[in-house]
């Protein structure tokens, strides 16, 4: 919208009765052609058989587009339409027409539209339109070459007006077809003719100001005496009466007794009489407004002189048939020099005002009405109100206006004495006496234009207007032009949810009134409480419907709870023919979610104001038979299906905000809207006369909506180890655990492998047997992710291991030699960090990690070391838990002394040799995929997992998924099992969660005891902490823990390549690459593989 459109034309967008708006409206067809559409004006739009296009709104608040012929339109605004575009190379410019008495745009809804055209309603989401290839022609925009709109929703599919008569309808067809279709609505831009205000329709503001009794101006540019004027604007200072002349007073009508003799020949210019609180009330005699006798002093140019105006003429009364009349002026003045007529020109949007006569000064005197004067020289043309800018002062004047000419100074109508008010630009939620807030409910929402409005009763206890848009309107001022019109300007006030459901209005406020009023929404005179929404909620781009994060949705259920005011423990469940209600049951629903898509109105012009956006949900339940939908059956019950295709879709849209007596705080319960591709909108709702308590699929309009939290399912699906149950102290609920792993049927423990069928001698296996039959049954477990990512919550992550040895940290020492120290670079520094200073060293632990083997299948002799039959095999590898870093050791790190490791030499040999695979950044996987080094506990029976009793807490070990299930509680994954006695990983690709919580051949099913470190499943007792170690690196060969000893090394051939006492515990010996053969001293010859 043109926020400079005066009041003026402002006024005429009120709806009701006005009668400036009731004069038939001129045919365009004989107006100048435009020759370039401008954003800043309003125009009429001409085709078919002198016809104009025009929306108005009808007894039941529903916007009508109709194609009138001029001479049957009685409503100017009606007629005007401001047109904005976007360039666009493609197919010329996007047009958009905002029809200015409705302030609503020309639009259809996609989803009414058929290729069989169709009464047209507006308020729909193409409003979009393809018609001129540019906005500028230079022979100008006609009648003869009027262009159609049309709007392509695809590539080839466009949707098209035509018109029937008087009827405009819009319709849809294939691109290729539209060129063949005839009837279609074409149309041309024009110019609207102008039109001239009578007194009444000055002093009521085109009728927006019923009791109005005066009016005021203001102008552009705007005359500041001392500044840039000296004698100011004698319009704008004033408030103004308006009169028309008239054989009798009728003071309803404005009109005066004259005793003109031309009264009845000048019909639309008034008398403008001066409202300062002196005399108002005596209209035959008090002061006008009238072009003076006099010039502008210092004002001569080409030999003119200029002529000023006067307020201070004062009329003379007389009395006839009982009645005052106004008889004429100050004794010497000419009366039609106090007649002035206002014309106002809509597209420009132009207030011209014309006197009708005056006197300029003649060579001599006469007489002139009885007296002598030079004054009588009458001026019939030049009489046009204009701005003389010949100076650096600006001073008004009269003077003739070519034809086609703007004049150099804009008038726009203004209060007088009012009661009119305005708000801000803004967001505000909008009350009556009774306390009902002005709102779209859900059951209006298929309701079109204004009648979808509702004064609603709200129950502060149970909603929340600040979190419905549909309980909050959007409001503009309808003229912005000034100081003073912004003051009072009216607003269209437009529902924030449902942007076709719109009013302009008029508020209200009497002097020392609390309250405000309007004459269009609600009872005249009643109050109205309008209140500003915060800037939070202006800035919140997804009020209202239910917007889950993403990071959530892969990994969270959710229980749907519904409101009702007797029990707050009901939910969505199945009951056994698979229909839904809410009654005992309680379903855990995952969800997908859609793209974000806009809805709801926004404006430019109030700051903040974000887009309103949501998303489609579609609920479904994992089962091992597959994903469950929501779906409605022949009896419009909801139940639920295996078959995607009939999956329903919902909006979820917030209808309450509620604390249950169970809760601790307030929660949105939302009303599932069902937008499933059918061909009306739905929403889920329950009978509770249904002892079933069964939910249906209901129409929108049905009065009484359900409601439901979504909450997300409290029932814990993976074992987190920080209870009693676990030993867990408190304030280090999750440190590390000592447990051991007890299968539930059979009571066999988790161990390290000692059956010999099942061993071997290079990989150390994880295995499962009666208690009697281990050296040891316990095991650390250490926690790897229980916070930080979207789902450790629901599935925290941990490392279990033995044989562990944890290096303390070694502090630094500061440097001794002085104070004036230096770092690596030479750089002054402090003693801490200077090069003499001694580093410290973190600590770390080392341990045999239980791992899955599953990334081990493609190496040599993995059908033997690493599978058993088609299983993938568990064991132990040897690793160095630092920080955020895990370092798997091989390369005969693996061997050497915990405390003697150093994590620097081990990644450049892992460089060297391209083994850096075997360093774990946890950081960097810190997420909620599974690992092979990482296991989770996912419980058999969440509902049960709350319990104190160990035994209801029964688990799974699970280590992978199948590759396209979900990282958190997939529906198929590996868990160990035993096959045939060896410990192993059930297949991911065919496991079921729903036959290995049930005790079937997919996993083992597992408790835990507290264990303790006298009885590790494996200990270090009998590690030699001085074993000789050959590590092989490019180049070299690093021999570790031989110093005092001879050392030879040989190549293949049995060629000397070195012969050495070593002297330190680390020893590096250059060799060639390829195989060595390395003898230390009372070792046994070992080869190595130089690279």
């Amino acid at each position: 919208m043109n926020k400079k459109f005066s009041t003026l034309l402002a006024t005429l967008l009120v709806a009701g009765g006005m009668s400036s708006a009731s004069a038939a409206v001129t045919s365009p067809s004989t107006s100048t052609p435009i020759t370039k559409i401008e954003t800043t004006k309003a125009y009429q739009l001409y085709g078919g058989l002198d016809q104009l296009l025009v929306m108005t709104k009808n007894a039941n608040g529903q916007y009508n587009v109709e194609f009138l012929p001029a001479n049957q339109v009685n409503d100017l605004a009606s007629s005007l339409w401001t047109i904005s575009y976007v360039t666009n190379p493609v197919g010329g410019p996007d047009f958009t027409l905002v029809n200015k008495a409705t302030g609503c745009p020309l639009s259809v809804n996609l989803k009414d539209l058929t290729v069989t055209p169709d009464d047209i309603k507006v308020g729909g989401n193409i409003s979009s339109w393809k018609w001129y290839p540019a906005v500028t022609k230079s022979t100008g925009f006609t009648y003869n070459d009027n262009m159609a709109l049309k709007s392509y929703f695809t590539t080839d599919s466009v949707a098209y007006l035509t018109y029937s008569g008087n009827t405009v309808k819009a319709a849809k067809a294939h691109a290729n077809d539209l060129a063949s279709i005839g009837g279609q609505l074409t149309l041309a831009p024009y110019s609207a003719a102008a039109y001239v205000l009578s007194a009444k329709e000055l002093n009521t503001k085109i009728g927006t100001d019923p009791e109005g009794q005066s009016f005021k101006l203001s102008a552009t540019p705007e005359l500041k005496i001392g500044t840039n004027s000296s004698l100011g604007n004698i319009f704008t200072k004033n408030t103004l009466r308006a009169w028309n002349q008239a054989a009798v007073t009728n003071e309803t009508n404005f009109d005066l007794h004259s005793g003109f003799s031309n009264w009845n020949s000048t019909s639309g210019y008034v008398w403008l009489q001066v409202i300062d609180g002196k005399g108002d009330d005596k209209p035959c005699e008090d002061t006008y407004i009238m072009a003076d006798t006099a010039y502008i002093d210092g004002l001569h140019v080409n030999n003119q002189d200029f002529v000023q105006f006067t307020d201070t003429t004062r009329a003379i009364k007389d009395i006839a048939n009982g009645e005052d009349y106004l008889k004429s002026f100050q004794p010497g003045r000419n009366g039609n020099s106090s007649l002035f007529k206002f014309t106002y020109y809509p597209t420009e949007d132009s207030l011209a005002i014309d006197v009708l006569e005056y006197n300029k000064k003649a060579a001599t005197a006469t007489s002139y009405l009885g007296k002598t004067t030079v004054w009588t020289d009458v001026k019939t043309l030049e009489n046009s109100v204009i701005l003389n800018q010949l100076t650096t002062a600006n001073e008004l004047t009269l003077a003739a206006v070519p034809t086609g000419v703007s004049r150099n100074i804009k008038f726009t109508l203004g209060e007088g004495t009012t009661n009119r008010t305005s708000k801000d630009n803004g967001v505000y939620v909008i009350k009556n006496k009774k306390g009902q807030y002005l709102a779209v409910p859900i059951y209006n929402t298929k309701l079109s234009g204004w009648s979808a409005a509702e004064w609603v009763t709200v129950d502060a206890d149970a909603q929340d207007v600040m979190r419905m848009p549909a309980y909050q309107w959007v409001a503009v001022k309808n003229d912005s032009m000034t100081v003073d019109t912004k003051k009072i300007s009216s607003m269209t006030i437009t529902n924030r949810e449902f942007a076709g459901t719109a009013q302009s209005i008029q508020l209200r406020q009497n002097p020392g009134a609390e309250y405000l009023f309007t004459q269009e929404i609600i009872v005249p005179g009643d109050s109205l409480i309008v209140e500003a929404v915060p800037a939070s909620v202006i800035a919140n781009k997804e009020l209202g419907y239910l917007n889950l994060e993403d990071a959530e949705l892969a990994v969270m259920t959710y229980n749907f709870n519904y409101l009702h005011s007797y029990a707050d423990d009901k939910f969505i469940g199945m009951m056994e023919d698979s229909v839904l209600n809410v009654k005992d049951g309680k379903y855990a629903f995952f969800m997908k979610e859609s793209k974000e898509a806009n809805y709801g109105f926004t404006s430019p012009y109030v700051a903040g104001l974000k887009q309103l956006t949501r998303v489609i949900y579609t609920p479904y339940v994992k089962t091992a038979n597959g994903d469950r939908y929501i779906t409605i059956d022949a009896e419009k019950r909801y139940r639920m299906t295996y078959d995607e295709a009939e999956a329903q879709k919902f909006y979820l849209k917030e209808n309450n905000f509620y604390k249950p007596a169970s809760k601790e705080a307030a929660q949105p319960y939302y009303a599932f809207i069902n937008v499933t591709e059918t061909a009306d909108s739905t929403k889920m709702g329950s009978a509770d006369q249904d002892l079933n308590v069964i939910l249906r699929d209901q129409v929108l309009n049905e009065t009484r909506t359900s409601a439901f939290a979504v909450v997300p399912n409290d029932a814990p699906l993976y074992r987190r180890f920080n209870t009693e149950l676990e030993g867990a102290v408190e304030g280090q609920e999750d440190a590390t655990k000592i447990l051991k792993f007890k299968e539930f049927y059979r009571g066999e423990y988790l161990m390290d492998e000692n059956n010999k069928k099942f061993q071997d001698e290079v990989v150390n296996y994880v295995g499962i047997e009666r208690a009697d039959k281990a050296t040891g049954l316990s095991f650390y477990v250490d926690t790897v992710v229980v916070k930080g990512t979207a789902g450790h919550e629901q599935k925290p992550q941990y490392f279990v291991y033995v044989d562990r040895v944890v290096v303390d940290p070694v502090p630094g020492k500061e440097c001794q030699e002085g104070d004036n120290h230096v770092d690596a670079n030479g750089d002054p520094t402090d003693a801490a960090h200077c090069v003499h200073a001694t580093p410290s060293k973190a600590g770390f632990t080392v341990a045999k990690y239980m791992v899955s083997f599953a990334d081990s299948l493609s190496a040599k002799d993995a059908d033997k070391l690493y599978k058993f039959g088609e299983y993938t095999r568990v064991g132990f590898v040897k690793g160095l838990h630092i920080g955020d870093s895990l370092y798997i050791l091989t390369n005969g790190f693996e061997n050497m002394e915990a405390s003697k490791l150093d994590t620097a030499a081990i990644r450049a040999n892992y460089k060297a040799t391209s083994n850096e695979f075997n360093i774990i950044d946890l950081k960097a996987e810190h997420t909620d995929a599974h690992h092979n080094y990482t296991w989770s506990f996912r419980y058999t029976n969440p509902e049960a997992a709350a319990a104190v009793d160990e035994d209801a807490r029964r688990f799974l070990i699970e280590s992978d998924k199948k590759d396209a299930d979900n990282d958190i509680a997939p529906s198929k994954a590996a868990w160990l099992k035993s096959q045939n006695g060896c410990l192993v990983l059930s297949d991911a690709a065919t496991s079921t969660f729903e036959n290995a919580k049930t005790g079937g051949d997919n996993a083992l099913i597992f408790n835990i005891e507290v264990g303790s470190e006298n009885d590790l499943a494996t200990d270090n007792e009998e590690i030699a902490t001085s074993e000789v170690t050959v590590i092989a690196g490019a180049g070299q060969v690093t021999i570790a823990n031989a110093a005092g000893k001879k050392v030879v090394v040989s190549n293949i051939l049995g060629q000397t390549v070195a012969n050495t006492v070593i002297t330190s515990d680390n020893a590096v010996i250059a060799a060639p690459q390829g195989v060595v053969v390395v003898a230390v001293e009372g070792e046994e010859a070992v080869k190595a593989i130089v690279k």
